[in-house]
C-alpha cells in the first residue's frame, strides 16, 4: 500500500485543528514551502499557534532556512541555523504541523521498510466526513517489543487517514496508542483535521521582514542548568497538601531520614521508579525513613492521581506543589531524589532512572541510618 498524496502537494497555506485526549482543540495556521536540500525541517514555514486551553502557548514560529524565530505579540527569540544547528534539531519536534501534507515521507504512514513488516495490518474503505466522500485508509500494529528499560509494553498503534475523493486531499487523520504500564493501561488519542488548504503561498510571510516592527527580538541564549543544591546545606522548607487534604511540613520530619521523590504522572522514567520506591518504603518505613513523593505538575483531582497511584500500589504519601518548588530545589529533570538527613540537611541528590536504582537508594539509606 502506497499513499502518495502528501508527496504531490509540496507547498501551500493551511489551517489545521488538533485535538488531543483531555485537551481543548488547538488551531495551527501556516504557510510553507518544501525545500529538499534543507536538512533541519525540509521546508520553510511561518506558523501561528492558538491554544484556547493554554493561552501561554500561543505564538508565532518562523523558519527561513537560515533562522528559526519564535515570537509573541511583543518579544521573540532568534536562532541562527549555522550557530545553533544541533539545538534546533533537538527541539524541531515542537514545530510540526499537519504531517499528512507537509512531511517529505508522507507521514503519518509507514515507510517502505515498515510496510514490508507483516506485523502491520492495513485497510481501505469508503466513508463520509463532513458530507464529503472519502477513502478511509488505515494501518494497525499490535506486535511490539517491550521497553526493556522502563518496563512498558505498547499493545496497539492505529492510524487512520481520510482522503477526500474529489481533491485527493488528506483532510483528517487520527493516531491511537495503547500502552501497558505496570498495572495500568494508558490510552493516547490525537486527531488532526485540515480546516483549509490553498496551494498559493504568500512568500512575504516566509521572511524576517514579516515579523512586526513592534516585536523586540533577542539572540538565542542556551538554557543554563542551575547547580544542584549543595550537600550539607539545609533542605528548603515547605508545607504541602496530600490527596486526603492533610498537610505535611518538612520541618516536622526533623529526626527522620527523609527521601523525597520529585515526579509526575506522564514521566515514563518516574513511573518506572515507582515499584522500586514502594519496595524501599515497605522495607524502611519502620526504620526511621520517611519516603514522600512530590508532584509539581499534575492536578490531584483533574489528573485522577488517586486512581493512578492505587493502580501502581503506591502506599507512601504523595504531596502536590506548584512548579516554583521545583525551581527552589534546582530540579532540571525527573525523577530527582533528595536524601535529607536527620538534621534536615541534604545528604545526596540523585537524578534520573536506571534499573539499578533500588540498590543505589538502599546503599545511601544504609549509610545515613548508621
Amino acid at each position: 500500500m502506497q499513499v502518495h498524496t502528501a508527496r504531490a502537494l509540496c507547498n501551500g497555506a493551511l489551517e489545521e485543528i488538533r485535538v488531543g485526549q483531555g485537551h481543548q482543540p488547538a488551531i495551527y495556521t501556516c504557510d510553507f514551502r518544501k525545500v529538499r536540500r534543507d536538512r533541519l525541517f525540509g521546508k520553510v514555514f511561518a506558523m501561528q499557534d492558538e491554544n484556547p486551553g493554554h493561552p501561554e502557548w500561543n505564538g508565532y514560529t518562523l523558519y527561513t532556512g537560515e533562522e528559526l524565530v519564535y515570537y509573541s505579540d511583543s518579544t521573540g527569540e532568534i536562532m541562527s541555523c549555522k550557530k545553533w544547528k544541533d539545538e534546533i534539531k533537538s527541539i524541531r519536534h515542537n514545530y510540526t504541523f499537519y504531517e499528512a501534507l507537509t512531511e517529505r515521507n508522507s507521514n503519518p504512514f509507514p515507510d517502505n521498510k515498515q510496510l514490508a513488516d507483516n506485523s502491520y495490518t492495513y485497510s481501505i474503505s469508503d466513508t463520509m466526513l463532513d458530507d464529503k466522500p472519502c477513502h478511509l485508509v488505515g494501518y494497525r500494529k499490535t506486535d511490539w517489543e517491550p521497553n526493556k528499560v522502563f518496563g512498558t509494553q505498547t499493545i496497539r498503534v492505529e492510524v487512520q487517514l481520510w482522503i477526500e475523493k474529489l481533491s485527493m486531499l488528506p483532510i483528517q487523520y487520527t493516531i491511537e496508542i495503547d500502552i501497558v504500564e505496570q498495572a495500568d493501561t494508558l490510552h493516547q488519542y490525537d486527531r488532526f483535521k485540515l480546516l483549509s488548504f490553498d496551494t498559493m503561498i504568500d512568500e512575504s510571510k516566509l521572511t524576517l521582514a514579516s515579523i512586526p516592527a513592534s516585536v523586540k527580538l533577542k539572540d538565542y541564549e542556551p538554557y543554563e542548568e542551575p547547580e544542584p543544591l549543595a550537600e550539607g546545606t539545609p533542605a528548603p522548607n515547605w508545607s504541602l497538601p496530600t490527596l486526603t487534604g492533610d498537610t505535611v511540613r518538612l520541618a516536622d520530619l526533623r529526626g527522620n531520614v527523609v527521601l523525597l521523590d520529585f515526579f509526575y504522572k506522564s514521566c515514563a522514567p518516574c513511573c518506572a521508579a515507582l515499584p522500586f520506591l514502594q519496595s524501599i518504603h515497605e522495607k524502611y518505613k519502620d526504620k526511621g525513613v520517611v519516603l514522600l513523593g512530590i508532584d509539581p505538575i499534575d492536578d490531584p483531582v483533574k489528573d485522577e492521581m488517586s486512581d493512578f497511584l492505587a493502580k501502581r500500589s503506591v502506599t507512601y504519601t504523595v504531596l502536590f506543589s506548584d512548579r516554583e518548588l521545583s525551581s527552589t530545589y534546582h530540579i532540571v529533570g525527573y525523577p530527582t531524589l533528595f536524601f535529607i538527613d536527620r538534621d534536615g540537611k541534604i545528604a545526596k541528590v540523585q537524578s534520573g532512572y536506571h534499573p539499578t536504582l533500588e540498590a543505589t537508594i538502599e546503599e545511601q539509606l544504609q549509610k545515613m541510618l548508621e
